[in-house]
């Protein structure tokens, strides 16, 4: 055999182990996530996500919180509590006032941040249920549920929002989540399927916004 040819076969059996390698790897991660899911303790199980993704919290907090003109106001206030100390905290509750009105946020668990948020909104006395992304997603419209008949969500906010409707349409989507203890996304999408929310004290925290929005 050639030294050529032998150098192509090192190269290909040196391709073929390092794509076994990064599958198994992989592999092992997606069982450790899985092995997460177990804890009962909110915290424990949010630090448990963090330490098998590997999570590096400040560096991320630091670059995210670059400023971008395409972001909403209400974007921001929905990540303005986010930083080193609680980008992995659960259910979060916040009255912006004028800004946004009141917030209720709750961060995709698994995801390294700045994580996408499951946002639930009462501004001008009107409920609206978001996601909300770190970064802009150039569609108009993402088909996606949770757990049920998927449905159609606009993309506004130049992309850093996607709305599950205002109104009635919002509060009934609530309602049907709020007495489980997770609400994970099915979609189409490969960038947002498969999100994970833990909405441990979701139904509590959401009491403010349910008075002032009426329902």
């Amino acid at each position: 055999m050639s030294h050529r040819n032998l150098r192509l076969t090192g190269r290909v059996v040196g391709a073929w182990a390092l794509a076994f390698l990064v599958s198994h790897a992989c592999a092992g991660q997606l069982e450790d996530a899985r092995a997460c899911t177990s804890e009962p303790q909110r915290l424990e199980r949010l630090a448990c996500f963090d330490e098998v993704f590997g999570t590096p919290l400040a560096a991320a907090v630091v670059e995210f919180n670059a400023p971008d003109a395409r972001r909403s106001e209400r974007w921001r206030q929905a990540y303005a509590s986010l930083d080193g100390k609680n980008a992995g905290a659960g259910v979060l509750y916040r009255d912006t006032g004028k800004a946004a009105g009141q917030l209720v946020t709750v961060p995709a668990l698994g995801v390294q941040p700045p994580r996408p948020l499951l946002a639930l909104q009462c501004h001008n006395n009107i409920t609206e249920l978001t996601l909300m992304l770190p970064k802009a997603m150039d569609q108009e419209r993402v088909q996606l549920g949770f757990g049920r008949e998927q449905t159609v969500w606009r993309v506004r906010d130049n992309g850093f929002v996607l709305s599950g409707g205002r109104g009635l349409p919002a509060i009934r989507t609530v309602k049907a989540m709020i007495n489980g203890t997770e609400a994970r996304i099915d979609s189409p999408n490969s960038r947002i399927d498969g999100l994970l929310f833990d909405l441990s004290g979701y139904r509590r925290a959401i009491e403010p916004i349910r008075e002032t929005c009426g329902w």
